[in-house]
C-alpha cells in the first residue's frame, strides 16, 4: 500500500532507503513509512499510515538527543520499548511533512546527522528525474537528468521546462495530460523532442506524476525521462527476445500450451497441434477439459485448479488426452504457474508424447502375465496328459473286452473319444506355452490349406459355406505344418461360434510386400516380402473391447462349458513363433477379419491342384 503524500516512484525510493524513515503530515499522523521502519516497529504500513506517530514514538518531537545522553523511545507492535535517535527533516516536496530517520543506535554510536532523505533518494536513482513547480520551472533534478541534458544543476535550477523541450513540442506541457482528480500512478506517458545543451535535438519518453497537497491540487509535479534511442535498444532486445522464444516455441518437438485460468488455451505450438489433431484456431475455441477424457475430467482440473488458486506452483504427471478422431494420447507434462502479483494468471505446460512407450510398457505387463499362464498351463498339461494315458490306456483295454455291438462297448467307445479331444486340449496348452517341439520348414500354405479342407468342412456343418481363394505361385512360408494347421482349425471353430444361424468363412492367400508406410499395421515387422493368410467370417463380429483382449489366453465371451479361450491365444502364438503377426479388424453385426502376415522363406513351393474351391 503506497500513502498520497508522495508520487508513488518517491515512496519506491524511500522503499530502498537502507534507514528506517517514517513521514508524519502536520497534524501529527503517520502519512509514510518505508519497509525497514515495518520491519523495526513490526507494524506493516497499511495498519500505521493514518494512525498518531505517537503510537511509534511517543516523544517524537523531541530533540534528537537530550543533554544526559538518553533519547526518544520507540515502540514496537508487541509493546516493547527500544532507545532510538531520529534525524528530523521538512520535505521539501511539501512543507507541511517531516521526515523522520531513525537509528536504534549502540551506545557509543554518534548520533546521526539530519538530512534530508527525500534529496538522497532522488539523487540515488539512475533515471533523470526533475521536479517543476506549477509554474513549469524547474525546482530539482538529480545527477541523472544533468547528464542527460547536458545543464549544471546551478544553471537549470528555475529554468523553464520550454528550454529543454524543441519548439514543434512546446505547446503541449506534460502538465496538461495530468489528471485534476486522481492523483495515483503514472499521469501520463508521453513522447517528445527534447534539446540537449549542445544544441543536438534527440527524442524522449516523460512520465509525469503530480504532488498534491492537502487540498488535493498539484502543487508540484514530478517527471521521469527516457532517452528514445535507449528505449529502442530495450524494445529491440525485448523484440529480440520474443522472436528467438517464438521460435523455439514452434521448433521444439514437445508440445507447449498456455491456458487461462478459466482453462482456454491462449497459445500452442505446432508440436502440440500435431499430437492433438486440432488446429490452433480449433483449440482457441475449446478448453482444457474439450480434450480430456470424461473419466479423467475431474481429477485433471481438480490438480490445474491447485495451480490457479496459487496452492501449488507446479506439477508434473502422465495424462491422457483425447485426440481429434478420438485416439487416446499419452503425455508426460510439466505444468508452471506463471507469474502474477496474486494468484497466477495463468499456466504453461510442455508435454512431451509418450504413447509409444504406454503402448510398449503395457506389452511388457502383458508378456509377463503370458508367461505366467503359460508356465502355470504347461505343469497343467503335463500331468493331465499323464492322466489321460492311464485313462486312455484302460479304455482301450475295456474296448478289447467288448468285440461285439452294444451299449457297454458304445460307453467305452465315447470313453476313448473323449480322451482323444482331452489330448487335444492339453496339446493346445503345450502349444500356448511353446512346450511342444518347434519343428518349422518351408512349406506353402496353399497345402495346408487344401488339406484342411474336408476337416474344416465336417467342423463346420452343412449352414456354413467355405470359400477359398489362394493365390497361384505362393511364395512358401517357413513353419510348422502342425501349429500352421492348429491355427486354421481354431480360427474356423473361431468362426463357427460367430456364425450360430450358418454363413460363410473365406481363406485367402496373397504374396504381399511391406514397406515402409505399412509400419503402423505391421510395426514390429521389417519391409520386405511376406505371405498373407487372411480368414473371415459373416459373424456377429467384436466390439472394441473384445478385440482388444481377444488374444489374451482363458479370456472368452462364450458361456461358461463351452469355450476355453486358448484358441486365438494358440494362434497369436503360433503366429508369432514363425516370425509373422496377426492383426484382427471387426465390428458388431460385420463378421470378423483375421490377417496373418508371415515372412517369405525366399523359396517357392508347388501349389496344390486348386486354388478355389467352394464347399
Amino acid at each position: 500500500m503506497m500513502c498520497d503524500f508522495a508520487p508513488a516512484e518517491f515512496c519506491s525510493l524511500l522503499d530502498s532507503a537502507p534507514d528506517p524513515i517514517v513521514v508524519v503530515d502536520d497534524s501529527g499522523r503517520v502519512a509514510f513509512v518505508n519497509a525497514p521502519a515495518e520491519a523495526l516497529f513490526g507494524y506493516p504500513r497499511n495498519e500505521v499510515c493514518g494512525r498518531p506517530a505517537a503510537l511509534l514514538v511517543p516523544d517524537w518531537t523531541r530533540a534528537e538527543h537530550a543533554d544526559d545522553g538518553s533519547g526518544p523511545t520507540g515502540f514496537r507492535k508487541d509493546g516493547t520499548g527500544f532507545p532510538l535517535r531520529i534525524g528530523r527533516s521538512r520535505a521539501r516536496l511539501d512543507d507541511r511533512f517531516v521526515v523522520l530517520t531513525i537509528d536504534a543506535p549502540r551506545p557509543d554510536a554518534a548520533p546521526p546527522a539530519g538530512g534530508d532523505p527525500f534529496g538522497e533518494a532522488f539523487d540515488a536513482t539512475d533515471v533523470p528525474t526533475a521536479l517543476t513547480d506549477a509554474g513549469d520551472r524547474f525546482v530539482r533534478v538529480n545527477a541523472a537528468f544533468t547528464r542527460t541534458f547536458g545543464y549544471p544543476q546551478a544553471e537549470v535550477l528555475g529554468m523553464p521546462t520550454t528550454e529543454i523541450t524543441h519548439p514543434d513540442d512546446r505547446h503541449v506541457r506534460d502538465r496538461d495530460a495530468v489528471p485534476r482528480a486522481d492523483g495515483a500512478g503514472p499521469s501520463v506517458q508521453a513522447e517528445k523532442r527534447y534539446i540537449h545543451r549542445d544544441g543536438h535535438v534527440f527524442s524522449g519518453h516523460v512520465t509525469v506524476f503530480p504532488v498534491r497537497a492537502a487540498g488535493g491540487q498539484p502543487q508540484a509535479y514530478l517527471s521521469q525521462f527516457r532517452d528514445r534511442a535507449t528505449l529502442n535498444l530495450a524494445e529491440d532486445e525485448a523484440r529480440h527476445r520474443a522472436a528467438r522464444f517464438r521460435a523455439f516455441f514452434e521448433a521444439t518437438t514437445a508440445g507447449m500450451v498456455e491456458v487461462a485460468p478459466d482453462g482456454r488455451f491462449l497459445a500452442a505450438n505446432g508440436a502440440f497441434c500435431r499430437m492433438i489433431g486440432y488446429t490452433f484456431p480449433e483449440l482457441s475455441a475449446m478448453t482444457a477439459a474439450d480434450v480430456l477424457f470424461p473419466e479423467d475430467r475431474d481429477r485433471v482440473l481438480a490438480q490445474l485448479g491447485d495451480v490457479i488458486a496459487g496452492r501449488v506452483t507446479a506439477y508434473e504427471a502422465d495424462r491422457r488426452y483425447r485426440r481429434k478422431n478420438g485416439t487416446a494420447l499419452w503425455v508426460r507434462v510439466s505444468v508452471v504457474a506463471q507469474d502474477a502479483a496474486e494468484r497466477p494468471s495463468g499456466v504453461s505446460a510442455v508435454l512431451v508424447d509418450v504413447t509409444e512407450q504406454k503402448r510398449l510398457e503395457e506389452q511388457f505387463r502383458h508378456a509377463q502375465r503370458v508367461e505366467a499362464v503359460g508356465l502355470r498351463a504347461s505343469g497343467i498339461a503335463h500331468d493331465f496328459n499323464n492322466l489321460l494315458t492311464v485313462i486312455n490306456g484302460c479304455a482301450e483295454i475295456l474296448l478289447d473286452g467288448f468285440p461285439n455291438a452294444g451299449p457297454t462297448r458304445d460307453l467305452v467307445q465315447e470313453l476313448t473319444t473323449a480322451c482323444r479331444r482331452a489330448t487335444g486340449l492339453t496339446a493346445q496348452l503345450l502349444a500356448f506355452s511353446r512346450n511342444t517341439t518347434f519343428e518349422p520348414r518351408v512349406l506353402n500354405l496353399n497345402e495346408v490349406i487344401s488339406q484342411s479342407v474336408r476337416i474344416l468342412h465336417r467342423l463346420l456343418g452343412p449352414d456354413i459355406e467355405l470359400v477359398t481363394d489362394l493365390a497361384a505361385d505362393l511364395n512358401g512360408v517357413r513353419a510348422d505344418p502342425t501349429q500352421m494347421e492348429q491355427v486354421l482349425l481354431n480360427l474356423a471353430i473361431n468362426a463357427k461360434d460367430a456364425m450360430p444361424r450358418g454363413g460363410r468363412l473365406r481363406i485367402e492367400t496373397r504374396d504381399v510386400r511391406l514397406t515402409e508406410a505399412d509400419g503402423a499395421a505391421c510395426p514390429d515387422l521389417p519391409p520386405g516380402d511376406y505371405v498373407r493368410l487372411t480368414v473371415s467370417d459373416t459373424g456377429t463380429g467384436m466390439t472394441d473391447e473384445v478385440k482388444a483382449r481377444a488374444f489374451e489366453p482363458f479370456f472368452t465371451t462364450k458361456e461358461v462349458g463351452k469355450g476355453t479361450g486358448l484358441g486365438l491365444a494358440v494362434v497369436h502364438g503360433a503366429v508369432t513363433q514363425s516370425g509373422g503377426r496377426v492383426n484382427v479388424s471387426s465390428e458388431p453385426g460385420t463378421g470378423t477379419t483375421f490377417d496373418i502376415v508371415l515372412p517369405a522363406a525366399g523359396a517357392r513351393v508347388p501349389n496344390a491342384d486348386t486354388d478355389r474351391v467352394v464347399v
